[in-house]
């Protein structure tokens, strides 16, 4: 799935994939601590870090484990955060979304378009071009900025996951297309992305 020269955008967001070009505006996006709040590291403490954080984020990539996106707000031409697919699993049809944040430099970003038409261009890439079944979000049972943002675009909260990473208490969504067929239950799968 590793795309080096993927984009995906609309007219006022464009998700490019990471490169090391990248390092310098990822470091200025992230060097908020509030952003690191809810996460096991701070990969924008220094401009080292990031760099080795980018770094990996490419080898990941190279090896199709995830696809790590700069967020750029084309109405200011910059970049203003990073998401991703992580957890693919082409042969399963699922795949998450996630390790996203955005600066909060510009307090506009966060609950904004930018956010919503972020996660809306890679649920549409996911459903409509990969024709992947299912998405996942996860994110720390008490980041409730998080977990509100990700019901408002349509996710299912499924529940929580317990000492399945240092946080030891991991929320758990899913989004799924319309198309969907039904589950095991017999009930229809759907999601309002």
């Amino acid at each position: 799935m590793t795309h080096k020269s993927m984009l995906v955008e609309d007219e006022y967001v464009v998700l490019k994939p990471m490169q090391p070009s990248h390092i310098k505006d990822l470091y200025c996006a992230g060097k908020d601590l509030a952003i690191w709040q809810w996460t096991t590291a701070n990969y924008c403490q220094t401009l080292d870090n990031t760099k080795q954080w980018v770094e990996s984020c490419i080898e990941k990539s190279r090896l199709n484990l995830q696809q790590l996106f700069v967020i750029v707000d084309k109405t200011q031409n910059e970049i203003v955060g990073s998401t991703s697919y992580l957890n693919i699993s082409v042969e399963h049809k699922s795949i998450e979304i996630g390790l996203t944040f955005l600066t909060p430099s510009a307090p506009s970003l966060q609950r904004s378009f930018v956010n919503r038409r972020c996660k809306l261009l890679l649920l549409t890439h996911v459903f409509e071009t990969l024709k992947l079944n299912r998405v996942a979000f996860q994110t720390h049972q008490k980041n409730q900025r998080s977990r509100t943002a990700i019901l408002a675009i349509g996710a299912t909260f499924e529940g929580i996951h317990r000492d399945c990473d240092v946080f030891n208490k991991t929320a758990v969504f899913v989004a799924v297309p319309f198309t969907a067929s039904s589950n095991q239950n017999g009930h229809k799968l759907s999601a309002n992305y």
